[in-house]
């Protein structure tokens, strides 16, 4: 099967991160070591480059920062083909602002010219506000404002409103905040994906397993709006993370074989036949799941710690939570 050719997209440097935030789609951390070598980056940006329809890319992780010289020579890189691009990054290394203007003057004389801060109440046990101030300052001298973007400005005002300052636990955090607050935020930061749908179970509504029936995903499968490609080489979709459809070269130019795996057969027909086969399996299903994503998720992490392989299922490390 052929699928739609990407719009935009995000390079994967490394899953390895100075957080181990507890809504981290991707459930990145500090011990999950391995970089993407740059000669697969460069085959990587080459191949997005020749694709007419993909018009925007961003540097992720993981935290990108952490391996500064692999970064300044994926700019050098990005900086020769015709593709937009920006870092992601939450701001731990803007310890003070003679750090923050060497380290964004650097990579802007190299080439970078758009840069996102990412900041919320998930970080600030291990980064102070002050940090994210700071590097949204010096980002904005050095890039301008129509250059800089936020994940989420507003994650950051909330605390800011409340007058939090340095760094604090979550749960100090939190009381802070307020319940209220914290689910109003939630509602405009999270994707309800991922390892939050167990660390944060607690703040959504679940539904019998029988609710789901019928529905497929068909749709977060080959939506071209933004996908990634990690330093694995897999393609993932719709922030669906621990599964994918193959090696990106593979998938972009011959498509998908689902006949060949059973988990995209069945995701790509009824959930709900997926859970029936896993329960073939030895799979116990709950009284209530969130929404699909957490029927399909919790099957899969299931089979991952029974021993259970399949190509999909990858990359295997981020099932371990």
């Amino acid at each position: 099967m052929k699928i739609p050719l990407p719009y935009s997209g995000g390079i994967i440097l490394s899953y390895q991160c100075n957080l181990s935030c507890i809504h981290c789609l991707y459930n990145c951390r500090g011990n999950w070591y391995g970089w993407m070598k740059i000669e697969d980056f460069e085959k990587c940006i080459d191949f997005l480059s020749k694709i007419p329809s993909f018009h925007s890319l961003h540097l992720t992780g993981g935290e990108p920062f952490m391996n500064l010289s692999l970064l300044i020579e994926c700019i050098k890189i990005c900086r020769g083909k015709n593709i937009p691009f920006f870092v992601e990054t939450n701001c731990f290394w803007a310890k003070n602002e003679e750090i923050a203007e060497e380290n964004l003057r650097k990579l802007k004389e190299i080439g970078l010219n758009s840069i996102m801060l990412s900041y919320s109440i998930f970080y600030l046990d291990k980064i102070s506000i002050e940090n994210f101030e700071i590097a949204m300052k010096k980002s904005i001298e050095i890039f301008g404002r129509e250059n800089v973007s936020f994940c989420t400005f507003s994650g950051y005002k909330i605390l800011k409103e409340k007058g939090i300052k340095n760094k604090i636990s979550f749960d100090k955090a939190l009381q802070i905040l307020g319940e209220r607050e914290f689910v109003k935020f939630l509602g405009n930061y999270i994707v309800p994906k991922g390892k939050c749908l167990y660390t944060l179970q607690n703040y959504f509504c679940k539904f019998p397993p029988e609710k789901f029936k019928g529905q497929n995903c068909i749709f977060d499968f080959l939506n071209p709006y933004h996908i990634h490609i990690d330093l694995y080489g897999n393609y993932l979709t719709s922030f669906c993370s621990g599964i994918t459809m193959g090696n990106y070269e593979k998938v972009l130019n011959e498509g998908i074989e689902i006949e060949k795996d059973i988990i995209l057969k069945l995701l790509f027909t009824d959930i709900y036949k997926f859970l029936l086969w896993a329960e073939e399996k030895g799979y116990k299903r709950k009284e209530g799941y969130i929404n699909k994503c957490h029927l399909c998720l919790d099957i899969r992490k299931f089979l991952i710690e029974n021993n259970l392989e399949f190509n999909s299922l990858k990359p295997v490390e981020f099932y371990f939570f």
